[in-house]
């Protein structure tokens, strides 16, 4: 049964990523998206939900990142940081210090990599600081720019994993664009930055950005399949439709949606054969993820009733690829037996971590509702134009619908879903939610 859905799961896929391209919110390739996600909806007899809502959308107009040696000037291989402040008028020329941050483990993708007074070892006053570690892992990082406030940096290069295929576009949050800690920010590959201090006594860059941020409209489209005698209780199933900047997004996230169309398609024909959920089951489409997770954080906003009507999110971040997957959930201990039976019916394993998962799950956690976001390992190329069709395969959708049929059947056939969490994902929830400033 899970290949006849894997393989509609992947035809939706292909079409976003072919058809519609780069999907950035607030677009027209966005919108050409989410209409594709209502004509589904429409095709197979199913309710939906439609929220429009304002988008911040980062237009560069330029973006320089040049070495000054020797009266010769040699333009380096970067991406800004889409929402961090411009550069005066003209550009700046400094010298750039690099410095090495902490890393702290959150959960499977929750490793953070914070910027602290010791990581600070020279006089950054007016230069270019230059910080090595993986940027995709830790954004957007407010802390770090907080830190650095104090030391008058002028700007700031963050780089990223020498295995990445090409340099990602990452975004720091839209709604400090203005606060006086913000910086002038760049990305860079992290190969190039170290031959750059290897090969240089002392390192002078010229950096120059302009850019135009502009709020359109964008849209969630979520399809709905109302339960039986529990139908006041929602399980909401999920992933964003919008990609990143230079980015396609297949992997990320375009496979998710493809996934969450396959289980509508999947419970609606159960249910049009009398076999029906307790529970109302919702199928959303979140735009507005890349640029902050405003889609899911404004629907959520304007529907407070169905916000508290939610029991359960299985969300996906990453998905299609035939690389091994993962869950990160969020919610009490018993969960862990709960996913060991799923793994018994579905006959495979997948890893099991516990902790926060920088996506709109964290725009549940101001009511503790429980989630879990299944994702694939191994991906480097987020954010990229390498990230396209060539690294999906149908089989990669197989233990995503299976696992989520299974435990869709399970949640349901239960008199009470498990709510709250964890002392210690409480903690750390409540750490990421804060600091990215996406929770309400």
């Amino acid at each position: 049964m899970s290949k006849d859905y894997s393989e509609i799961a992947y035809k939706h896929t292909r079409f976003f990523v072919e058809e519609c391209g780069e999907r950035i919110a607030g677009t027209a390739q966005m919108n050409k998206a989410a209409e594709h996600a209502v004509e589904v909806f429409r095709s197979l007899g199913m309710k939906y939900i439609q929220h429009h809502f304002q988008v911040p959308v980062c237009s560069t107009e330029k973006s320089v990142v040049e070495l000054i040696s020797n009266k010769q000037i040699t333009p380096l291989p970067h991406t800004n940081v889409c929402f961090c402040t411009d550069t005066p008028e003209g550009g700046l020329t400094a010298e750039a210090v690099l410095i090495h941050s902490d890393v702290k483990k959150m959960g499977v993708i929750g490793e953070i990599y914070p910027i602290s007074d010791k990581c600070i070892k020279t006089d950054i006053k007016g230069k270019i600081v230059v910080i090595e570690r993986n940027v995709l892992m830790d954004y957007p990082d407010i802390d770090t720019y907080k830190v650095l406030e104090k030391y008058k940096p002028a700007a700031v290069i963050f780089t990223t994993d020498e295995s990445q295929q090409g340099i990602p576009y990452v975004y720091s949050n839209f709604e400090y664009r203005e606060a006086q800690y913000m910086l002038p920010s760049f990305i860079m590959n992290k190969n190039d930055v170290n031959k750059l201090f290897s090969q240089n006594d002392k390192v002078i860059l010229h950096v120059e950005l302009k850019t135009q941020v502009q709020k359109k409209e964008s849209t969630n489209t979520i399809g709905v399949i109302e339960g039986t005698d529990k139908q006041d209780e929602v399980i909401l199933i999920s992933g964003h439709l919008d990609s990143a900047v230079s980015s396609k997004g297949a992997v990320d996230d375009a496979g998710a949606i493809g996934t969450v169309m396959a289980l509508a398609e999947k419970y609606k024909a159960l249910s049009d054969k009398g076999v029906r959920t307790h529970r109302t089951l919702y199928f959303a489409c979140w735009s507005g993820h890349e640029p902050g997770l405003h889609g899911s954080k404004y629907f959520l906003q304007q529907n407070q009733d169905i916000y508290k009507r939610i029991k359960y999110n299985i969300n996906y971040d990453i998905v299609g690829m035939t690389t091994p997957y993962s869950i990160t959930y969020a919610g009490v201990k018993d969960f862990e037996a709960i996913f060991e039976k799923i793994f018994e019916k579905c006959g495979s394993t997948l890893d099991i971590f516990s902790g926060p998962v920088p996506c709109d799950t964290l725009n549940l956690t101001s009511n503790k509702i429980p989630s879990l976001t299944m994702s694939n390992g191994g991906f480097v190329w987020g954010h990229t134009p390498a990230d396209d069709m060539k690294n999906i395969d149908k089989r990669g959708f197989d233990q995503p619908i299976d696992f989520s049929s299974e435990l869709i059947n399970y949640l349901d056939s239960l008199e009470k879903i498990p709510q709250g969490y964890t002392d210690d994902i409480e903690k750390q929830l409540d750490i990421y939610a804060t600091r990215y400033g996406w929770d309400f």
